[in-house]
């Protein structure tokens, strides 16, 4: 009877075991590592997701490993100047990209006035939220690689 019993109470530290190693993992967050943006160029849009606020196209040329040339133009209006550029300073922490601009030359958008968090990362693409569940001023800014 005894030997049932321990047995039994093997059996059940076995399971115990088995499943607490066996945890679901979870996938970690997409991370940009310093230096993985230097001398790329990215094309993509800024879109907010208060319908009121304008939506961009913009376009990125990492020039370094802080400096970052962007344009942008107003999706609504065509006619908006496409050769207005402002370069800024940048910093990457993980899955955090901060803009500062390096003049005080309003660039519209103004992408600088946010904090924008890496949301999805695949080899051509990255997508960054700014703001997130702040409805009236929450931003979408997805880039597609092209050089």
């Amino acid at each position: 009877m005894n030997r049932r019993i321990f047995s039994f109470c093997g059996l059940l530290l076995g399971l115990l075991f088995l499943a607490s190693s066996c945890k679901k993992d979870t996938p970690l967050p997409p991370q940009l590592s310093e230096g993985e943006l230097r001398q790329t160029v990215w094309n993509g849009t800024l879109e907010h997701k208060n319908a009121k606020r304008d939506s961009y196209s913009v376009y990125l040329n990492f020039l370094s490993d802080s400096e970052v040339e962007v344009s942008g133009y107003d999706l609504k209006d065509p006619t908006y100047p496409r050769d207005v550029q402002v370069r800024y300073y940048y910093t990457i922490t993980d899955r955090i990209l901060t803009l500062k601009a390096q003049v005080n030359r309003e660039l519209h958008p103004p992408m600088d006035q946010n904090t924008w968090y890496l949301i999805r990362k695949e080899p051509s693409l990255l997508v960054f939220q700014a703001n997130a569940g702040n409805p009236d001023r929450e931003a979408t800014l997805t880039l597609r690689r092209k050089l």
